[in-house]
C-alpha cells in the first residue's frame, strides 16, 4: 500500500483591507474552452462543408467567452477545462528566494487539454495537485473570491460586449472600463485589457478543431487544412476603488508578457496580481502611494475628502466632447433623474464620460440602474420602466432612437436629444416583454451594474423637457470654463518636448490633476450655489424641509428646475443628509463661502415677484458666488513602497518606514494618512491591538478618516474584556460612533418612512399634549421659541384639563392665524410704501379715522393709514414714539362707538380711530409691539423685536379664535391674550429700566439659545478676529459660545447673526481656546478641535477620561496644557497633537483652572491654588480661611497679573489678593454678592463676574471699585474680551444671553449710535 503524500501547508494569508486590487480575471477563448458559437443559425445548410470552408467560416461567427482564471490575494483558480486551485498560492517566503517573480511553477495546475489536443501536459506529483474539485468544494473556492460566482460567470458579457470573434489580422490591444454595482448599491470597478494571441486552427480526422499556440518562430503560412488566426483574451483587474487610469497603467505593462505561452502567462499574472493586492490605497488627504510594477512607477493619488471618491479619470474629456451649454443640459438631466442613454463608438469613452458626470453631481449620488456598457444581447433593457443611465455602442443608435422618452447623449457627435413620446404610448404604456437572457442580466445585478432604488416610473409627457439651469450659477460656471480652457494641447505650445517618457508622463499627470482639481471645484461651487438656499428652510429639530416656502423665495424663471429636482430621490437624500447635520465637502465649501454669499445677499434688491409678507422676511435668497480665483493647487508627499521580495520582508520594511515617517512628520495634514496606513498593515499582519490603537487614534486627527467597518471587525477579534477596555480608553465618543445608541437606531429606522418635504402638517386627531402642541406649532412655523409656545399652550389649555389643548380649539386657532396672513398678503400698497424688512402684522377693517375712511395697518416698526378707494398712504406714528393709548367711547347719533386714541406727545400727535369692536384687540396688539420695541432698544436686545412679532401674531390668532363659542378660551379671551403679552408685562414691572452705568456700557445683546427648546447656560465665550482661518480674506470675526448642552454656537461678529452651523460635543463645554490660525479647541468630555473656516469638528483628543476643565497655551504657542476635573494635566504638541507629558495631581482633586506663568503651572481647585514645575513637582499651595470662622473658603477662579494673584471665592463675595513674590496675603476685597465666578483683566481694570448677574469693575493699581454693571438676570458664567474694543459676558440658563459691553464706559460706542 502506497502512502498518500501529505497535503502542502498553505502559507498564512496577508489580507490588506485597503488593497489596491481585489482580483484579476482572465476571460476569453483558448484551447481548453474551444469555440462555442453564441447562437447557431437554424437556416444553415445541412450539407457538410469541406475542412477548408468550415475553418474559414470560423471568422464570421461570434463565440461565447469563458472565464479562464481568477487570482485574488489568497487564491489562484483555473476554470478550464475544470475548476482547480493552486495549493502554493499565495507565495511563501521560502519560494521567493532569489527572484521576485518565481513564486511557484504553474505546472502544479493540472491543465488538461481537449480531446486530441497537441499540447503536452507534464506529469506532476499528485500530492501537490488538488484534483478536480467536487461541487461543494468548487462553490467554496469561488465563494472565497471577492466577487460573487454569478458575477464572475456573467462578466464575460461586459468584457466582450459584442461577443468574442476570431480574426485573420491581429487587432490592436485595447482597454475599457467597467463599473459593477451589487444589490446594496456598493460599487466595484474594473479595467479590462483585451489582447490577441496567435493560434493555428486545424481539424483532425474526427472533425475536432485543434489549437496550437504559435510563437514568432513557429508562425508560418498555414496549409489548406489549417488557418492562422488571432483569438481574443481579456485580463480584468478589479478594485474597490475607482482607480481606472492607475489600473490602466498597470495593465498596459502586461501586454508583452501575456501574449506568450500559457504557462508563462499565468505565472506572470499571479506574480503581477499579488503585487497589486499588496499595495495599499491612501486615505483622503495629501499623501500619494507610489508602487513599482516591473520598473514602472504607478502613483495612487488620494481623494480630496473622505466622503468623496477618488478622481482617476480625465474629467476634462467631457468638455472636449460637448459644448458647455449641452454639457450643462446633460448635468441637469441627471439631476432631474431622467432616463439617459449614452452612445459612442468607443467603449472606454462611454464609462469615462458617464463616470465624469457622476463626479460632477457630487455630493448627490445616482441611486438607480447604472450600466455604463450595455451588451448587444441586452438592448431590451432600454425599454425597461424606471430611471436608469446606460451606455451602448453607436452601432445600436437606431435601436436607441426608437425607445420613446429617452434622453440620448451622443458622445461622438457632442449632442443631447430627447426621443419624442407619442400620445398612444402615454395613454397605455405597457412594460416590455423580457427574454430569458435579459432576465438573467437583471438577476445578476452585480455583474450588470444594475441597482434599482425606487419604484417603477411610467413615462410622463410632462417630464420630457429638461429645465434650464438657474441663470446665475450657470453664468458663473461658464465664466470659469471660459477662463480655464480645459485643453492640454494649449499648454503644449510653450513647453519644450520631453524625450524622456517618464518626464512626459509626469507632465501629463500633473496637467490632468490640475484640470481635475479645477473642474471638481467648479462643479462643487455650482452645486453649492444651486442648493445653498435650501438650508434656510430646513428644520433639523423637526426633520422637515419647507419646500413651498423655498419655492416661493425662488425667482419664477428658476422654479421649473427646482420643482423637478426637489422631487428626485437624489435631492431627498441630499436634504436628509443636511437634516442629519452631515459634515462633508459640500458643507465645508458652503460655510467657507457663506460670508461672500451674505455680502451678495445684502446687495440684492427685493424681487418684485414676491408678496409683501415674503419681502418683509429676512433675506434668504438663493445667492451665487465664486471663489475660483482663490483655488490653490494641492500639495502632496509621496510614500514609496519598498520592493516586494517576499511578504514578511515587505511588511516589515513598510512598517519600519511608516514608523520613521510618523516620528519625523510634523505636518498635521500628512500625519493622519501615515497613521491610517500603518494601522492597515498592522491589521493585515494580525496585530489587532496595535492596529486598533492606530485606527482609533485617527479620531484625534480627522474623525472622518475612521474606517468604521474595519474597526468593528477588529474589535470582534478581541476578547470581551479587551474590547471593553479598548473602547473605554478610546473615549465614549469613539464608542458611540462604533455602537450607536438604541434611540439613534430607532430614529434612523423611522426617518426613512417620513417624508421630509410633506407640506401638509398632520394635526393630531385627539387633544394635543404639550409635546404634540410644541411640535405642531413649530411645524406650522407659527412660533419657534419654546417659551412662547408654552405660554400659548397655557392660554388655550382647558381649565378642567390643563395638560391638553382641545383639537377643535387648535384648528380654529390655526385657521385664524392663516386668515390674518392672507389678509396681510392681499393688501394692495403703493410702491415704496414699506421699508426694508418691514413686516405687516395686522390690517383693520374699513374704519373712520382722523385721516378719513380707510384701513389702519400695524407693522413691526410703525402704524400707517391706507385711504379707501385712492389707496393713498400716510404714516400715523412710529411705535417707539407712542406715549399712550386711550380707550374711550364716543357717541354718534345716540350710538356708543369704541374709539382708540393714539398719543405722540413729542410730535404733538393725537390720532383717533373708530375701531368699534376691534378697539380692545388693537390696543393689546399695538402695546405689545411697542413694548417689544422699547425693550429691544432699552436692553440693546434686537431679538426682542422678532419675539414681539411672534407674540402679536399669536395674540391676534387667540383673539380671533376666541370669538368662536366652542373654543375653550371663548369666555376669557382677554386673559388668554394677556398671557402671551410678555413684553407688556416686562415693561409694567420696570425690568427694562437699567442703571445709567449699565446703559452706557451696554452695546448689544445676542441670544445663542435662539430657537432652542430649553435655555442653556453660556458656559464659556471666545472671540476670534477676522482672517483667523486658513483663508484670511474669507473668515469673518466670530464670537464662539460654549453652551451647557454641549453645543458650540457661533455668531458672525460683523452683524451678530447666529450661524446655522454649530458643533455638538458630548457634554457641557467648559473651555474654548484659539489655537494657531485655524483652530478652536473646545474642552468637554474630550478636546474637540474645531476648524475655524468650516465650523466643524473632525478631530477629538480623548486622553482625558473626565471633563476637560481648562486649556491654556504656552507663550510660544507650540504647546498646550489641558486639565481635567480628575486632576490629570496633559502637555500637547500643538502641530502634531502628540502627548509630550502627563502630570497627575495627587489625591482627589477637583481641578477647575490651569494657567502657565513664570515657568510654572498654576492649578486652581475648589480648595486651593497649586503651583507645579514643568515636571509636575508641587512647589507651593495658596488657600484662604475665613478669619471669623477659621473655615477654608472654596475658590472658583483666579488670575495672575502685576505680580499678584487674584482669586474669587465660590460662595462668598470676597476677592483674595496674594503677593506673587512674597506669597503673602495682600488684601481681601468684599463685594455685595453670593459668589464670584469670573475674573477678566482688561487694560488697567479687572472685570469681576458674580453669581448675582452683576459685574464689578476694579482699578488694578488702587484696588478700588470703579463701576458696577447690572449685566444679567442670572449668574455671570463667562467673560471674554474682543481685541481692545469689547467685553462679552455670558449668563446662566435663566437668562441664557450674551451681552456685549464697551470698556470705555464714559464714551459710548459711535458705531452703535450710528446704527440706532
Amino acid at each position: 500500500m502506497v502512502d498518500k503524500p501529505a497535503e502542502p501547508v498553505r502559507p498564512m494569508h496577508f489580507n490588506l483591507y485597503n488593497r489596491f486590487a481585489e482580483l484579476m480575471l482572465v476571460v476569453g477563448l483558448d484551447e481548453n474552452t474551444g469555440l462555442t458559437p453564441f447562437h447557431k443559425d437554424a437556416d444553415a445548410d445541412e450539407e457538410e462543408d469541406t475542412d477548408e470552408e468550415s475553418l474559414n467560416s470560423l471568422f464570421f461567427q461570434q463565440y461565447e467567452a469563458q472565464v479562464l482564471a481568477a487570482i485574488s490575494s489568497s487564491k489562484a483558480l483555473v476554470f478550464q477545462p475544470n475548476l482547480m486551485e493552486d495549493p502554493s498560492y499565495p507565495p511563501r517566503p521560502d519560494t521567493a528566494n532569489g527572484s521576485t517573480n518565481n513564486f511557484h511553477d504553474l505546472r502544479k495546475f493540472r491543465l488538461v487539454g481537449g480531446h486530441g489536443s497537441r499540447r503536452q501536459v507534464q506529469a506532476v506529483n499528485a500530492a501537490v495537485i488538488k484534483q478536480h474539485l467536487n461541487k461543494g468544494d468548487s462553490s467554496k473556492s469561488v465563494a472565497d473570491l471577492p466577487l460573487s460566482k454569478d458575477a464572475i460567470e456573467s462578466i464575460t458579457t461586459f468584457c466582450f460586449p459584442d461577443n468574442a470573434q476570431v480574426y485573420r489580422q491581429k487587432p490592436d490591444s485595447n482597454i475599457h472600463f467597467l463599473v459593477l454595482t451589487d444589490v446594496s448599491g456598493s460599487k466595484t470597478y474594473a479595467s479590462c485589457l483585451t489582447f490577441y494571441k496567435p493560434y493555428r486552427l486545424s481539424k483532425d480526422s474526427g472533425g475536432t478543431i485543434q489549437f496550437e499556440l504559435l510563437t514568432d518562430r513557429s508562425w508560418k503560412q498555414a496549409s489548406g487544412y489549417s488557418v492562422n488566426c488571432f483569438i481574443p483574451q481579456c485580463c480584468v483587474l478589479v478594485s474597490k476603488y475607482p482607480y481606472f487610469y492607475a489600473m490602466k497603467e498597470c495593465l498596459s505593462c502586461m501586454i508583452s508578457h501575456v501574449e506568450r505561452d500559457l504557462e508563462e502567462m499565468y505565472q506572470f499574472i499571479k506574480d503581477f496580481t499579488y503585487t497589486m493586492t499588496m499595495a495599499p490605497v491612501p486615505p483622503a488627504g495629501n499623501v500619494i502611494v507610489e508602487m513599482s510594477v516591473y520598473n514602472l512607477s504607478v502613483s495612487l493619488f488620494p481623494s480630496e475628502s473622505p466622503e468623496k471618491p477618488v478622481i482617476d479619470l480625465p474629467l476634462h474629456l467631457a468638455f472636449l466632447c460637448f459644448p458647455v451649454d449641452d454639457l450643462l443640459s446633460i448635468f441637469t438631466a441627471i439631476l432631474c433623474e431622467e432616463r439617459l442613454v449614452f452612445v459612442s463608438f468607443n467603449y472606454a469613452l462611454l464609462t469615462t464620460i458617464m463616470e465624469s458626470f457622476l463626479y460632477y453631481i457630487l455630493p448627490m449620488t445616482w441611486r438607480f440602474t447604472y450600466v455604463p456598457i450595455l451588451s448587444a444581447s441586452s438592448l431590451e433593457l432600454l425599454e425597461a420602466p424606471g430611471t436608469f443611465m446606460m451606455g451602448c455602442h453607436s452601432k445600436h443608435l437606431d435601436v436607441v432612437e426608437q425607445v420613446e422618452g429617452l434622453v440620448v447623449v451622443n458622445i461622438d457627435e457632442g449632442t443631447v436629444n430627447i426621443n419624442p413620446v407619442t400620445d398612444g404610448a402615454l395613454s397605455g404604456y405597457q412594460p416590455p416583454t423580457f427574454t430569458m437572457s435579459t432576465m438573467a442580466t437583471f438577476t445578476s445585478s452585480m455583474a450588470s451594474g444594475i441597482h434599482e432604488r425606487s419604484e417603477m416610473v411610467v413615462i410622463d409627457k410632462s417630464s420630457q423637457t429638461i429645465p434650464n439651469l438657474p441663470e446665475e450659477p450657470a453664468k458663473l460656471f461658464k465664466n470659469i470654463c471660459k477662463r480655464a480652457k480645459f485643453q492640454m494641447e494649449l499648454s503644449d505650445v510653450q513647453r519644450p518636448f520631453y524625450y524622456d517618457i517618464e518626464e512626459e508622463r509626469a507632465f501629463r499627470m500633473k496637467k490632468c490633476l490640475q484640470f481635475n482639481t479645477e473642474i471638481s471645484f467648479a462643479f462643487l461651487e455650482m452645486m453649492v450655489n444651486l442648493f445653498r438656499g435650501t438650508l434656510s428652510y430646513l428644520r433639523t429639530d423637526l426633520r422637515r424641509f419647507n419646500k413651498q416656502q423655498f419655492l416661493e423665495s425662488i425667482a419664477p424663471c428658476n422654479r421649473p428646475f427646482y420643482e423637478k429636482v426637489l422631487n428626485t430621490d437624489m435631492c431627498k437624500q441630499f436634504l436628509e443628509d443636511r437634516l442629519s447635520e452631515k459634515v462633508d465637502y459640500w458643507t465645508d465649501h458652503e460655510i467657507r463661502t457663506r460670508p461672500y454669499a451674505k455680502r451678495a445677499s445684502q446687495e440684492m434688491d427685493v424681487s418684485p415677484g414676491l408678496s409683501h409678507r415674503q419681502q418683509m422676511k429676512p433675506m434668504r435668497k438663493q445667492v451665487s458666488v465664486t471663489t475660483f480665483s482663490s483655488l490653490a493647487p494641492r500639495t502632496f508627499e509621496i510614500l514609496r513602497l519598498p520592493p516586494l521580495n517576499d511578504t514578511a520582508t515587505y511588511v516589515k520594511h513598510t512598517l519600519t518606514m511608516l514608523n520613521k515617517t510618523i516620528e519625523e512628520c510634523r505636518n498635521p495634514h500628512f500625519r493622519p494618512s501615515y497613521i491610517y496606513m500603518r494601522g492597515m498593515f498592522l491589521a493585515a499582519e494580525g496585530n489587532v491591538k496595535e492596529a486598533l490603537d492606530d485606527l482609533l487614534s485617527l479620531h484625534g486627527h480627522n474623525v472622518r478618516l475612521l474606517p468604521i467597518g474595519l474597526i468593528k471587525k477588529l474589535l470582534q477579534l478581541l476578547a470581551e474584556s479587551e474590547r471593553e477596555e479598548m473602547l473605554r480608553v478610546s473615549g465614549r465618543h469613539v464608542a458611540e460612533l462604533l455602537v450607536p445608541a438604541e434611540h439613534d437606531l430607532e430614529k434612523s429606522h423611522h426617518r426613512h418612512y417620513r417624508s421630509i418635504m410633506d407640506n401638509r402638517v398632520a394635526i393630531p386627531e385627539a387633544d394635543l399634549s404639550l409635546e404634540d402642541f410644541v411640535e405642531t406649532v413649530s411645524l406650522l412655523e407659527m412660533s419657534t421659541d419654546y417659551d412662547t409656545i408654552q405660554r400659548l399652550f397655557l392660554a388655550l389649555a382647558q381649565p378642567q384639563r390643563p395638560t391638553h389643548v382641545e383639537k377643535y380649539t387648535f384648528e380654529v386657532l390655526r385657521l385664524s392665524y392663516e386668515d390674518n396672513q392672507t389678509q396681510c398678503e392681499s393688501l394692495a400698497l403703493p410702491k415704496d410704501c414699506l421699508q426694508n424688512n418691514e413686516i405687516i402684522l395686522r390690517v383693520s377693517n374699513l374704519i373712520k379715522t382722523d385721516f378719513g375712511m380707510g384701513r389702519m395697518v400695524l407693522t413691526d416698526k410703525r402704524l400707517f393709514f391706507i385711504k379707501d378707494v385712492s389707496n393713498r398712504y400716510k404714516e400715523i406714528v412710529k411705535l417707539r414714539n407712542i406715549t399712550g393709548l386711550e380707550k374711550i367711547q364716543t357717541h354718534w347719533y345716540l350710538i356708543s362707538v369704541d374709539v382708540l386714541v393714539i398719543n405722540d406727545l413729542a410730535n404733538k400727535i393725537r390720532f383717533t380711530a373708530w375701531l368699534k369692536e376691534e378697539r380692545n384687540s388693537w390696543a393689546i396688539l399695538i402695546e405689545e409691539m411697542r413694548a417689544g420695541k422699547v425693550v429691544s432698544e432699552a436692553t440693546r436686545d434686537f431679538t426682542a423685536i422678532g419675539q414681539a412679532v411672534q407674540n402679536v401674531l399669536l395674540v391676534d390668532a387667540v383673539i380671533r379664535s376666541g370669538q368662536d363659542e366652542r373654543t375653550t378660551h371663548h369666555k376669557h379671551v382677554t386673559r388668554a391674550a394677556e398671557t402671551l403679552c410678555y413684553f407688556s408685562g416686562y415693561i409694567s414691572e420696570g425690568r427694562h429700566n437699567l442703571p445709567p452705568d449699565t446703559l452706557q456700557a451696554l452695546q448689544h445683546r445676542v441670544d445663542p439659545n435662539m430657537g432652542q427648546r430649553e435655555r442653556k447656560t453660556v458656559e464659556v465665550l471666545l472671540y476670534t478676529a477676522g482672517g483667523h482661518g486658513s483663508e484670511s480674506t474669507n473668515c469673518p470675526p466670530r464670537l464662539w459660545c460654549g453652551m451647557g448642552d454641549g453645543k458650540v454656537r457661533v455668531f458672525d461678529a460683523t452683524n451678530w447673526a447666529l450661524e446655522l452651523s454649530f458643533v455638538q460635543t458630548k457634554s457641557t463645554v467648559s473651555v474654548l481656546v484659539s489655537v494657531g490660525q485655524g483652530q478652536v479647541w473646545a474642552g468637554s468630555h474630550g478636546i474637540f478641535i474645531i476648524d475655524v473656516d468650516t465650523i466643524s469638528c473632525n478631530k477629538t483628543l480623548t486622553e482625558h477620561a473626565d471633563l476637560v476643565a481648562d486649556i491654556c497655551l504656552t507663550n510660544s504657542g507650540r504647546h498646550a496644557y489641558s486639565a481635567s476635573v480628575d486632576g490629570l494635566i496633559v502637555m500637547w504638541e500643538v502641530q502634531t497633537l502628540r502627548v509630550i507629558r502627563r502630570i497627575r495631581l495627587t489625591g482627589r482633586r477637583s481641578l477647575r483652572r490651569i494657567m502657565v506663568h513664570a515657568d510654572r503651572i498654576w492649578c486652581g481647585t475648589w480648595q486651593n491654588i497649586i503651583v507645579l514645575d514643568y515636571e509636575g513637582s508641587q512647589l507651593q499651595t495658596f488657600s484662604y480661611c475665613d478669619p471669623d470662622t477659621s473655615k477654608q473658603l472654596d475658590l472658583d477662579c483666579f488670575h495672575i497679573f502685576n505680580d499678584e494673584i487674584w482669586a474669587g471665592c465660590r460662595r462668598q463675595g470676597q476677592l483674595i489678593v496674594w503677593d506673587l513674590t512674597t506669597t503673602q496675603l495682600k488684601q481681601v476685597l468684599k463685594l455685595d454678592c453670593r459668589g464670584i465666578s469670573q475674573i477678566l483683566l482688561f487694560r488697567d481694570k479687572v472685570w469681576i463676574g458674580t453669581k448675582d448677574g452683576t459685574i464689578y469693575i476694579y482699578n488694578t493699581a488702587k484696588k478700588v471699585l470703579w463701576k458696577t454693571i447690572k449685566a444679567h438676570e442670572d449668574a455671570i458664567r463667562s467673560l471674554c474680551s474682543a481685541e481692545s474694543r469689547y467685553i462679552m459676558s455670558g449668563a446662566g440658563s435663566k437668562d441664557g444671553k450674551v451681552a456685549i459691553w464697551s470698556p470705555n464706559i464714559d464714551a459710548p460706542d459711535s458705531d452703535y449710535v450710528t446704527a440706532l
